[in-house]
């Protein structure tokens, strides 16, 4: 936010060189970052832009709006403060929040106490109140590498802040703020801000005593189970290993040539109950290497923290937390009512037809007792009158697949429409389609015979199959004779997990988040996992992978996951699986 401010003519020398310094950083901040893109007006929002809102957690919350890096992460997060006259709301009106997202920065704007969403608060009565206040918001949002921008009213909150000399803050942009009188100058020149040559030095420091977590992580992520080759021998032995370390029972059931999925097993108390399933998918998808800043298999670490990896969230940080969760439990000596099962699968990302659609059909499964467990595709072909390419042919199989991709298509767009037009509505509530192939034809002046195109479909659990599929059929009739469908992948009785409060195994789940001031937000998740294998047989299942304040690059190039983040997952699995591994005999098992 770039303002003019009327000084007074009294100010110090100290005062009015405070001030040049904030004008001259506020410069450096916009002008070092790179240039938009053209077309591009960053005085407005950008829509391609989401702004998050929230509450900080405990008993004087403080409301922020926040963006995240549309492209790869910058090294420092930026966090927003504001004036009197002002709020959260006044950097997202300007588009300072979209614009630091485009450039790739997470940033923070923050509602200080009494202004915007935020309530007054006793604690910022008192200058180190104040202090004490920003620096319990700064750890409860995870930011790392801070870069501080304060106009005006917030150097009251600010300066306090940055004479305790907080080594997080890597960056200070102070804009007239208040309070200045209240310290000297050498109180000023005293301060001093972690340069990149320091934490360069604080990063390698850190490699020489990494969290052994960490590491086990890195070397899992060094497996190449990748697709369409992945080595799973290596991931097994992994596996084994671990199983050895951990004094956990290990079984072995391939299910198809090659496919094995790895059971670990840490008997609980009472054989008659139902099992927990901790599941996992030790496969991850291809890369193009090009896109990436390091080798994707290498699990290298930046000087920040954030680890690089095909697998990093996408799923190989979940596997490993919950091993390190169980180890930390079995060190602590804990035992719980109920077996704690960890599968690791194989072939997740291509479907799970060789991996947990198969195990679940075997006796092996079912020897597990499962009681709980963590953790589609249409192909439409035309057929037509082929020829020569030089003459207007009638009853072509392109034209035909033309009208039945277009009634699909503007079936999609009505779909985007309900989503973007209902702000309560979650992306797996409505059916999402895309078109992912188009096949046929033999030379470019020959029209073909066949011609089929293929869409990925992900239908809302609310959906009428029954109707739906005869809504294709209608599509496909109304294109003209012999044009057919079929399903690659086709469910007929949808399942969905009970998240009511009366559900034992959610009551459990959903109130060691409460307890941990983790906000839940149950949603339909869109893309298809190994749970509707789990739910088809009758095992209520819920994803979770714990990664909050992180951008979301499963799939995607420089996939990353930053280490405070994955420890942090740890710590949540080892507050829940004792919750989950202790939920009372039910009615079905007494």
């Amino acid at each position: 936010m770039l303002c003019l401010t009327v000084v007074q003519t009294s100010m110090t020398r100290s005062q009015v060189a405070l001030l040049g310094l904030g004008l001259l950083f506020m410069l450096l901040l916009y002008v070092g970052l790179p240039g938009p893109p053209e077309q591009t007006s960053w005085l407005w929002g950008d829509p391609n832009v989401t702004i998050l809102a929230g509450l900080t957690p405990g008993s004087s919350p403080i409301f922020y709006r926040e963006v995240l890096p549309l492209h790869r992460a910058r090294r420092v997060d930026v966090v927003l403060l504001h004036g009197k006259a002002f709020n959260s709301r006044t950097w997202e009106q300007l588009g300072t929040l979209q614009l630091l997202a485009q450039r790739g920065y997470r940033a923070v704007a923050l509602d200080l106490p009494g202004f915007g969403n935020s309530a007054p608060s006793k604690e910022a009565s008192t200058e180190a109140g104040r202090a004490q206040l920003l620096e319990r918001v700064l750890q409860d949002l995870e930011v790392q590498n801070v870069v501080l921008v304060s106009p005006s009213l917030s150097g009251c909150y600010a300066l306090p802040f940055l004479m305790q000399g907080h080594h997080q803050l890597h960056g200070f942009v102070p804009i007239a703020p208040a309070s200045t009188q209240n310290y000297t100058q050498e109180q000023f020149q005293a301060v001093k801000l972690t340069t990149a040559g320091q934490r360069r030095a604080m990063a390698s420091k850190r490699r020489e005593g990494e969290h052994p977590s960490v590491t086990l992580f890195r070397q899992y992520l060094r497996i190449r189970t990748v697709q369409p080759e992945p080595d799973y021998g290596a991931a097994v032995a992994f596996l084994e290993e671990r199983a050895c370390q951990l004094g956990l029972g290990c079984q072995k059931v391939e299910v198809a040539a090659g496919r094995v999925v790895t059971v670990l097993t840490w008997p609980g108390t009472n054989p008659r109950l139902s099992s927990l399933l901790l599941n996992s998918h030790t496969d991850v998808v291809p890369v193009f290497k090009e896109h990436w800043s390091h080798d994707p298999f290498e699990a290298f670490k930046d000087a920040d923290g954030y680890i690089y990896g095909r697998g990093a969230q996408d799923m190989k940080c979940v596997s490993i937390q919950y091993l390190e969760a169980v180890r930390r439990l079995k060190v602590e000596g804990h035992h719980f009512p109920r077996t704690i099962h960890m599968t690791f699968v194989p072939d997740e990302e291509i479907g799970g037809h060789q991996g947990m659609e198969l195990f679940v059909k075997r006796p092996e499964f079912q020897a597990l007792r499962a009681g709980f467990a963590l953790d589609e595709g249409v192909q439409v072909t035309s057929t037509g009158k082929p020829g020569h390419g030089s003459r207007f042919i009638e009853d072509t199989a392109a034209e035909k697949l033309h009208k039945v991709v277009s009634s699909i298509l503007a079936f999609r767009e009505k779909e985007r429409q309900r989503l973007q037009s209902d702000p309560q509505l979650k992306q797996g509530a409505v059916t999402s389609v895309n078109l992912t192939k188009l096949e046929g034809g033999v030379a470019y002046n020959v029209v073909p015979a066949t011609m089929s195109a293929s869409f990925d479909f992900r239908v809302a659990p609310d959906v009428d199959l029954k109707a739906f599929e005869e809504q294709l059929q209608g599509w496909c009739q109304a294109a003209g004779e012999g044009v057919t469908f079929e399903f690659a992948q086709k469910w007929t009785e949808p399942r969905v997990t009970s998240t009511d409060d009366s559900d034992p195994w959610w009551a459990a789940f959903s109130g060691v988040c409460k307890d941990m001031n983790l906000t839940l937000e149950p949603e339909i998740f869109p893309a298809a996992t190994d749970s509707r294998y789990l739910r088809a047989v009758g095992v209520p299942a819920l994803g979770f992978s714990p990664m909050n304040h992180t951008p979301v690059l499963l799939h995607d190039h420089d996939e990353r996951l930053h280490e405070a983040v994955f420890l942090h997952g740890i710590d949540i699995y080892t507050r829940l699986l004792p919750a989950l591994a202790s939920v009372p005999t039910l009615p079905s098992e007494s």
